[in-house]
Formats: C-alpha cells, sequence, structure tokens
C-alpha cells in the first residue's frame, strides 16, 4: 500500500432536508453532532444561524457530514471541471455519494440490528464467508435516498491476509 490509511476519516452526503437528516442520524440513531456550519457568499460559515453543513462523529477515526446541495453558477461549474490544481477556490461535494459503508465489528452487529429495527427503518441482511472469516452486512436508505451499508469485515485484517496470501502486493 503506498498511502497509509486506516479506515475512513470522514464521508459527505448531500441532504435535501438538514432537520429530517440530523433527526435520523442523531436522534433516532444516536450518532453526536460535533459541528455545524452555515454558507455565505461562496464560502462555509461557522457564524451562521443558518444550518448548511452538519458534522457527526460516527465511531473510531471517523465523521459524517450532511450536506445541503450547493447550487453552483455558471462560472463556478468552469471552475469546477478545471483540474483539481488549477482551482481558484474548494469544491469538494461532488454530488450524491451512491454508497458507504460503516466498520461494525461482529460483538456489535447485533445491537446496530436492534436500533435499526426499533426505529422501523427497513434493511437487508447478508450474511457470508470469504477468506474463511463469516461476516455480516446489512444495507438501509436513510431519508435521502442515501445507501448506507453496516459491515463487519475488518479492512484492516482483510488487507493483511491477501497480502499474506499473494492475492494483492
Amino acid at each position: 500500500m503506498k498511502i497509509l490509511a486506516d479506515g475512513v476519516s470522514e464521508i459527505v452526503l448531500e441532504v435535501k432536508s438538514m432537520e429530517r437528516a440530523i433527526d435520523f442520524w442523531s436522534n433516532q440513531l444516536g450518532f453526536p453532532i460535533v459541528e455545524q456550519w452555515g454558507y455565505k457568499e461562496g464560502q462555509f460559515d461557522i457564524s451562521s444561524q443558518d444550518v448548511w453543513a452538519t458534522w457527526l462523529y460516527i465511531g473510531g477515526s471517523t465523521r459524517l457530514g450532511l450536506w445541503l446541495t450547493r447550487n453552483f453558477t455558471k462560472e463556478e461549474m468552469a471552475e469546477k471541471r478545471k483540474p483539481v490544481s488549477e482551482w481558484e477556490g474548494l469544491f469538494d461535494e461532488g454530488g450524491s455519494h451512491v454508497h458507504f459503508a460503516l466498520y461494525i465489528r461482529q460483538e456489535h452487529f447485533d445491537e446496530a440490528i436492534e436500533v435499526l429495527k426499533k426505529e422501523g427503518i427497513d434493511l437487508k441482511l447478508i450474511e457470508e464467508e470469504t477468506l474463511g472469516i463469516q461476516e455480516r452486512r446489512l444495507y438501509f436508505k436513510d431519508t435521502e435516498e442515501n445507501i448506507v451499508e453496516f459491515y463487519t469485515r475488518d479492512m484492516k485484517n482483510d488487507y493483511k491476509i491477501r497480502f499474506q496470501n499473494g492475492k494483492i502486493k
């Protein structure tokens, strides 16, 4: 591995309703809000009363960002299409993400299922064996139609096993 990453640092989801998204992620699932930003004149603004972005702590070294849609001007869209090294500003919102996964240890997985069921959240559970290890994963949608996965595969351990078995270099 060239870059020594350890899990997911942050994930940003585009949301249609900040209030509804906060209710789901913080109130229903229990992830605490750690920071909120406004957006003013093309810049993030921590003093704004209007919440445009919310950060939640979701475990380990990872936070989840809930961001409202950013409406880019024609000029900003032209700038955004340039190579990143040529950007005058920062265009870190790429649009709706298709899916992301949170690592949930085996010993906490049933508790996670119970939280979702208690909240009436529809889910799909898959259990299978990979590289001799029993794994579980489940999928559900948040209020903004983002696909979320809970997964018991320890990516760091999975990488080591695959590397030792010569499956990756």
